[in-house]
């Protein structure tokens, strides 16, 4: 069942990103997009780093403020902890890493579309990148695939969805196949390639950010 990072490309040849409206200033001086983690850190305000945010949060990174969304779809009751993780540790792993959905030209997986339409009443902004343009400007760091929507999981059955350290997986470990990834993410942060595109709705139109 595993795949390549190129086999990927092929079967998925667009990301999609949420972010606030605000965040696009910082993304436009950096080029950078960081983690929820790696935001904290920089503003020195880790209050959230290990504990659920009910609400969005704003942190102040040279004199920029940043917003890092909500956590609320994440509950503890849902999950299937595997090898010793706590909450804690999950929240944790979720605020280290950048987070995109997969897709084609014409919109994300219905997992992300769903994750739009949660958010559309706070009119975010949504990133359209060339899947092959993200791996190319960040190939000295691994992909990391998930199967599963890592911040809702849900029961199935009885039984909490799995998560621990095997929740993100490089390709060519993965036991599902590239058309069954829900998350392609990156630890601490990725650097944006010269095109990103930005719409206020994931079947565009789409302008340069």
């Amino acid at each position: 069942m595993a795949f390549s990072d190129n086999h990927f490309i092929r079967t998925r040849p667009y990301l999609y990103h949420l972010t606030d409206r605000n965040n696009l200033d910082h993304l436009r001086v950096t080029s950078l997009l960081m983690s929820a983690a790696a935001l904290m850190r920089q503003a020195k305000e880790t209050t959230y780093l290990r504990s659920k945010r009910q609400s969005s949060i704003q942190v102040t990174i040279n004199k920029r403020l940043v917003s890092i969304r909500d956590q609320q779809p994440l509950y503890a009751g849902n999950v299937a902890f595997q090898d010793g993780y706590l909450f804690e540790d999950l929240i944790e792993m979720l605020n280290e890493r950048v987070f995109f959905w997969p897709g084609r030209p014409d919109g994300p997986i219905d997992y992300g579309q769903r994750h739009f339409e949660r958010y559309m009443n706070d009119h975010p902004v949504i990133l359209r990148i060339k899947t092959a343009d993200l791996f190319q400007c960040n190939n000295s760091v691994s992909p990391l695939y998930c199967r599963y929507n890592s911040g809702s999981p849900r029961c199935s059955k009885g039984h909490g969805s799995p998560r621990g350290p095997s929740t993100f997986v490089k390709a060519v470990d993965a036991d599902f196949t590239a058309s069954a990834t829900v998350e392609i993410t990156f630890v601490d942060q990725v650097t944006l390639p010269k095109r990103v595109e930005i719409s206020n709705s994931t079947r565009g139109p789409w302008r340069l950010l």
